[in-house]
């Protein structure tokens, strides 16, 4: 949660803050020091949406092993060209 400080100076779990600072607290922080020193911290507002990975940047499909009709694992054949005919 992100607030800034208008106290002189606060201990928190970021370490020593001064006033005018923007710090990014746990909300549970905030509260404890807000009952404690109610003008202590200004809550700014928060982004109503949160980032978005790039949509460009997509994992790289995982291969799997190459199966028979049977279920079992298909082996790798060293007569053919295809080097890696055992992975999807």
């Amino acid at each position: 949660m992100k607030v800034l400080v208008m106290h002189r100076s606060l201990s928190t779990s970021q370490g020593i803050v001064r006033g005018g600072d923007e710090v990014d607290l746990p909300e549970v922080e905030v509260k404890k020091i807000m009952a404690m020193k109610p003008t202590a911290l200004q809550v700014l507002k928060a982004d109503p949406k949160p980032a978005k990975k790039a949509s460009w940047k997509k994992k790289a499909a995982k291969k799997k092993r190459a199966r028979n009709d049977d279920g079992t694992l298909r082996a790798d054949d060293p007569q053919t060209a295809d080097i890696n005919e055992a992975w999807q």
